[in-house]
């Protein structure tokens, strides 16, 4: 079952162009003995980030982090990246925990390790991240599969067909406790609504096998 990233080369590419947006959103919070001078290069921005970081600034600690993770710098620092990002994680940086779920669960620069990547998708999952509730309930699904469901069910509900289709296919597959297939239909067809690939086939399955 297919995992939720939005972090591919365009991503990237778009974070350059937000970066100055967000130092201006960052400045406007911060107290006018506290503003930095105007930004007028990129350059400036990147060392007003190092220094809002080092200050603790946790919005800022994310993005010097993904500015190292996908090398908008030059060439990328992981080991930079992972620090930046525990830091911010540690303040609650939602988007810091996901990251760091993201790549200790998949990115083939590091071992996977996936205690870490679910201890990471649990914090993220908990504030309501989407896409770290998918991802969990994908870590999860094998040993625990209702918890897995109720996961699904709340990342299908923020959009994501991939966890519907995932829904369905684990009501239809999954233990005693949670087989339902009208339930699976359902799933199915938001599944479908959502354009996960596959859906349509699924639900005609399923659909073909109740008029049996």
């Amino acid at each position: 079952m297919q995992k939720s990233t939005r972090a591919g080369t365009n991503g990237a590419r778009l974070a350059l162009c937000g970066l100055l947006t967000v130092f201006c959103l960052l400045s406007a919070r911060a107290g006018a003995a506290d503003m930095p001078a105007p930004v007028v290069t990129y350059g400036d921005a990147m060392r007003w980030y190092g220094q809002a970081a080092e200050a603790g600034n946790p919005e800022a600690q994310f993005y010097l982090g993904y500015i190292h993770d996908r090398g908008l710098r030059g060439a990328n620092s992981l080991s930079e990246a992972i620090g930046w990002y525990r830091k911010a994680a540690a303040q609650g940086e939602v988007r810091a925990q996901f990251r760091l779920g993201l790549l200790f669960d998949s990115d083939p620069r590091l071992p996977r390790d996936p205690a870490e990547a679910q201890a990471w998708y649990e914090a993220a999952a908990a504030e309501g991240h989407a896409e770290a509730q998918f991802n969990l309930a994908r870590l999860v699904e094998a040993e625990d599969a209702p918890r897995a469901a109720e996961l699904y069910a709340l990342a299908a509900g923020a959009g994501i067909g991939q966890a519907a289709f995932n829904l369905a296919l684990l009501r239809i597959n999954g233990p005693d406790e949670i087989y339902d297939p009208a339930e699976a239909w359902r799933w199915a067809l938001r599944a479908q609504d959502l354009g996960a690939p596959g859906a349509k086939e699924l639900r005609n399955r399923l659909s073909a096998a109740f008029d049996e």
